[in-house]
Formats: C-alpha cells, structure tokens, sequence
C-alpha cells in the first residue's frame, strides 16, 4: 500500500503534505499497522495448524485457556465436602473438636454454597456422555436458526428458551446424576449432623465435655476471624477434554471432594417441587454453556442461583449463632453444630432432590 510519511512524525501524513518551510514530504511503500497485525494473526493461525498437524496435537487443544468462572464458583460448594471430610476423621476426645468444626463450618456463607451447588451441579452435568453427545450433535448441526448454525444457532435458541436444554436428548440423564449427587451429598452431610448428635450424649460422660468453655461472645468472635482470614475457595485444574466443539470437565480427574460419587451409596433422589424444575433448568443451562465455551462471570452471576437454598441456608446460619449463644460446654456445642451446621445445610441443599431433614 502507498503511503505518506512526514519524516519528522514518522506517521501517515494527513490530507495535503506538509506546508511549512524546510519540511519535505516523502513515500514509501509499506503495511499500515492494521495490514501487519492481519498478517501476523494469519501467519499465527497458519503456524498453529501446521504445528497441529505435524505434532498430532488437536487444534482444539492449543486455544487459549477457557474461562473457569463455573469451575471457581463450583469450589465454594467443594469447600464444604472438604471440611466435612476434615471434620468426619477427627476424633471426638477434646473441645477443640467442637471448636475447630464450628471455625470450619460456620465459614461458609449462605449465598457461596447455595450459589456453588447450582455450579457444581452443572459441571456434574456436563460431565454426562449422553448430554455431551447431544450437544455436540447440536454444534454440528446445520440447521438454521436465525440465519445461524452450529454452536451459534444453539446459542441463539438458549436466548429464546433457556429450558431448552431440558429438551435434549440426554438431558434426563444428566439430571438424575446431579439428582443423586445431591442426595448423597446430603446423605453424608446428614450422617455426620446425626453422629455430633449423638457425641453431645456420650460427651456428658467426660470431664472436658462438661468443662467450662469460653464465653459464647468470643467463641463467634473467634470463628468469624477464622472466616475472614480464610483464603478464597480454588478450582482445580481439570482435565477437561474438548472434542466436535464440547468440552467435558473431568471431574473425576481433580480431589476426592471433586468426585460426583464424593457421597456414594445415599439414594437417587427425585423431583418433588414445582421450583427445583426451575432450578434444574438453570443447572442444565449453566452445564451447556460451559461445554460450548459460553460462559463467564457474568452468565455465571445469572444463572447460579437458588434462591430458596439461599434464604433457607440464612436461616441456619442465624440459629446456628443463636444456638451457640447459648452453650456453655462442648457438648452443647456438638448438637448445636450436629443440628444447625450440618442437618439444616443437608435439607437446605438437598430439597431439590426432594431431600427432607
């Protein structure tokens, strides 16, 4: 391309050539900037391909890194199975146990886990077979809508319908995976709430169960410094696969407490409420998203939600922090924990798989 250049700027001359005295005007042939950069993304998605294809590496592969808004959102549920699992293999034989899992579970905030199921289910959701292959047969579909195809056609019609999910092939077993995961996390969730419980019995027995502890004041003030000074939940990386244009998260392939099957053997579940449809809905559109690469920030803000797990989740923690008000040895303390911390979170979560305390 011709251009103009004023030695003196070193920038395309504009209009006319310059007209002050001693000032030459000369030409020189060249790339505009725009020119270049179009060159060079080219010649990088050419190098990219070539490599590809002499290394046997997919194309898809070598994209830039995908949004883990879904995955960061998901951990503050995770963080939970986490603690529970912290709290299950500590003995009872002191007041520090009641007082280390009240630091633990008093931490979560209503919103984080509520917030966090919806996200977890909806990784566990797409890391289903069926609902993979129905999606990917929806990116490779031609057929149009909207003058669209592919994956932007099944994006326009998420616009239109954001159930429209439910209505693919797959999408029932996708469902009752996050259904049974939900039971069973509940289940565990329930087990231990019930086994604190019980210690707060057996703990009248000992000496450090009825002992004196300190002011309840303190004890609440201690746990929010806890929380405050807890650093924020992290994704793990997984190793997710990307094939026809839809990614899997591997979820099996990060911790034990990112495994689906992290409360195995407490039932399927099912849906018995007119809102958990709502919910499952938002699930199912949240898992599809992030298989077609359609997610961040902001659609996560949208879609995970649960409003009733968030108000009935608020509750809990109020009476839990009325509860522990009012004790005064650990025993008291483990059924306060045992009751509100882990048996209200069970049935606040779990109520969308039809789980009732």
């Amino acid at each position: 391309m011709l251009r103009c250049q004023s030695p003196a700027m070193g920038q395309p001359a504009q209009g006319h050539p310059a007209q002050g005295k001693g000032e030459s005007t000369k030409f020189g042939l060249g790339a505009t900037p725009p020119a270049r950069r179009i060159g060079g993304a080219i010649a990088s998605a050419a190098s990219i391909i070539a490599f590809a294809a002499t290394s046997g590496v997919s194309a898809e592969s070598l994209a830039q890194p995908r949004d883990t808004a879904l995955e960061r959102a998901a951990a503050d549920y995770v963080r939970f199975r986490e603690d529970v699992a912290v709290i299950e293999a500590t003995p009872f034989n002191s007041a520090e146990t009641t007082r280390e899992a009240h630091r633990r579970l008093s931490a979560h905030t209503a919103e984080d886990l509520s917030a966090g199921w919806v996200a977890y289910a909806a990784l566990v959701a797409a890391d289903t077979p069926a609902f993979r292959e129905a999606l990917e047969k929806e990116v490779s579909s031609r057929k149009k809508v909207k003058g669209l195809s592919g994956a932007d056609a099944f994006f326009a019609q998420l616009a239109e319908d954001p159930a429209y999910p439910r209505k693919l092939k797959g999408a029932d077993e996708a469902m009752n995976r996050v259904l049974a995961m939900t039971t069973q996390d509940a289940a565990r969730f329930t087990a231990l709430g019930e086994s604190f419980k019980e210690q707060a019995y057996a703990m009248q027995k000992t000496s450090w169960g009825k002992a004196k502890i300190p002011s309840s004041s303190s004890r609440l003030s201690d746990a929010e410094t806890y929380a405050r000074a807890r650093p924020s939940a992290a994704a793990p990386t997984l190793a997710s696969t990307t094939q026809k244009g839809v990614t899997t998260p591997g979820l099996a392939s990060a911790n034990a407490a990112w495994n689906p099957e992290w409360g195995k053997g407490g039932g399927s579940g099912q849906m018995t409420e007119p809102n958990a449809q709502v919910i499952m809905n938002r699930v199912l559109n949240l898992a599809s998203r992030y298989a077609v690469s359609g997610v961040n920030d902001k659609t996560v803000a949208v879609y995970a939600r649960n409003d009733k797990s968030n108000s009935c989740l608020s509750f809990a923690t109020l009476t839990l922090k009325q509860c522990i008000a009012a004790t005064r040895a650990p025993y008291e303390e483990a059924f306060c924990l045992g009751e509100h911390a882990l048996n209200d979170v069970a049935s606040c979560i779990g109520w969308v798989a039809g789980v009732d305390k």
